[in-house]
């Protein structure tokens, strides 16, 4: 049963919308956040140590239901292939679609569950699932988080994509609301990218009103196709024998495929978001959705390493107003589901982006794409107490956010709504 209350002290506490707190405390009502602060000024009940409570982290765009494609190879052989970026990304996608081809829906349900223990086991409170017809919803659902899961649309030839968004709809009609309030998720739609989905299928998700996700500028080879008609990705469409003749992209651009009539009315999560023109970024910032409809980019730092894409934008587009948040893809393409892993990866790659920019992309900005940010994301009293518990080194720095990006420490325990669901504290 859970406390009225529970005071937990640590060697420092990161609100994300206020500076850290040294030798702070949490105060936890009733699974919300009661009181943020100085030791000083109200000792814990219970003192965690020489660790950090940061908000619970927020993985924007992940596919629970995928497994390693890799599972001859090391965890650190992984992170080296993610730094050398050798492998082509559209060979990379014949071999995603051949193990899901080879996968039956237990198998793709096994994976489901042993992602989303990892990803919990990770720090992350709040996800963000891509799936096929739904499949993870019930797992999700059940788990010990808050999450958006978006059932896939996929199909440029018309029977696929009747398939595909019939299974969607299909699923969708078997959740009632009170379940959704219950389990904390919401259902979403991802029209998967323009070089898999054919243009009514987004105009259609958009008119579903719910949230939707899509990889979009994601690789050269997707620019290619949408200009021209032509190149590796209409090659793999043609042996895959999901190539339509009559195809016809919605625009030369990828933005075409948020931006254009009824599209900009719907709220997006856009997955990568890699080759965007900079003269689309304006496209991208939340003034430019009328009536408060939000789009945001997920960036997926050790998936965009693994393929040596181009540099990522990111820092422009945050320059230019854009909400970019962070998401880990799948173990088909990264060696885990923590974002703590992607937000240290990032450090390294790019000492000079502050630490409090990489915490805040990791919680708060994630939550803001996922219509959250009212909930969880930051250390805010009354908000909900989903926090995740990093041990530090024993060592000192002028910034304490280097004491959680400069450490290969894993998350040491989970808080869901004040409760304890990993970690050595679980029946506290």
């Amino acid at each position: 049963m859970r406390r009225d209350t529970l005071t937990l002290q640590a060697r420092y506490v990161f609100p994300v919308e206020n500076p850290p707190i040294e030798d702070g405390v949490v105060c936890i009502q009733q699974g919300r956040i009661g009181w943020v602060g100085p030791a000083s000024d109200r000792p814990g009940d219970l003192d965690l140590g020489n660790v950090a409570i940061v908000p619970g982290f927020v993985n924007a765009h992940t596919h629970l239901e995928l497994a390693s494609l890799d599972s001859q190879k090391t965890q650190g052989n992984l992170e080296r292939a993610s730094r050398t970026g050798s492998e082509d990304e559209v060979a990379w996608l014949r071999r995603v679609v051949d193990q899901r081809r080879k996968g039956s829906n237990q198998t793709l349900k096994e994976s489901v569950g042993h992602n989303l223990k990892a990803s919990i086991e990770a720090g992350t409170t709040l996800l963000a699932d891509t799936t096929t017809a739904g499949l993870s919803w019930e797992q999700v659902a059940g788990a010990s988080l808050r999450a958006v899961v978006f059932a896939e649309l996929i199909g440029l030839k018309r029977y696929r994509g009747l398939q595909t968004s019939d299974a969607a709809w299909n699923w969708l009609a078997t959740i009632r609301p009170e379940t959704q309030v219950a389990a904390c998720a919401r259902p979403g739609l991802s029209p998967h990218a323009p070089y898999s989905t054919s243009e009514w299928l987004y105009h259609k998700a958009a008119g579903s009103r719910l949230p939707l996700s899509t990889h979009l500028a994601e690789m050269p080879e997707e620019l290619r196709l949408l200009e021209h008609r032509d190149g590796p990705l209409r090659q793999f469409l043609e042996d895959m024998d999901a190539w339509d003749e009559d195809w016809e992209p919605l625009g030369p651009r990828p933005a075409d495929y948020v931006r254009r009539g009824e599209l900009r009315d719907a709220d997006w999560v856009i997955a990568h978001g890699t080759y965007f023109d900079p003269s689309e970024f304006w496209q991208l910032r939340p003034e430019a959705a009328p009536n408060d409809h939000r789009v945001a980019v997920a960036f997926c730092p050790r998936t965009h390493a693994r393929f040596g894409h181009a540099p990522h934008p990111y820092r422009a587009m945050l320059e230019k107003g854009v909400v970019v948040c962070l998401g880990t893809d799948s173990l088909a393409s990264s060696p885990s589901l923590s974002i703590l892993d992607e937000i240290r990866f990032l450090h390294h790659r790019d000492p000079s982006l502050s630490g409090e920019l990489l915490l805040t992309m990791a919680t708060l900005f994630g939550a803001w794409a996922l219509r959250a940010e009212t909930a969880t994301g930051s250390l805010r009293p009354g908000k909900a107490a989903d926090l995740a518990i990093i041990p530090l080194p024993d060592r000192s720095s002028a910034d304490p956010h280097c004491l959680v990006l400069e450490s290969d420490e894993p998350v040491l325990a989970t808080v869901f709504e004040g409760d304890f669901v990993t970690g050595p504290w679980m029946g506290i």
